[in-house]
């Protein structure tokens, strides 16, 4: 009840955590790191050639740009 007043949602992580600066500062690193994970389709996102190499999608429309593919 108290985490929700402070507008966390509970999890295991904050089973031993007692006071409300020590819950703000792990609520602010769980955020983070959370945010850290999400999936950049931008960066992570791998197209395939005609002969099977795999490459990022930067490297796929720059060589595509240039004609080699």
């Amino acid at each position: 009840q108290g985490l929700r007043c402070l507008g966390i949602g509970y999890s295991k992580a904050f089973m031993m955590i007692t006071r409300i600066e020590d819950a703000n500062a792990l609520n602010d690193k769980l955020k983070r790191a959370d945010a850290e994970a999400d999936f950049d389709a931008d960066a992570n996102m791998e197209f395939e050639d005609a002969e099977g190499n795999v490459l990022n999608k930067k490297t796929y429309t720059d060589l595509v740009r240039q004609g080699l593919l």
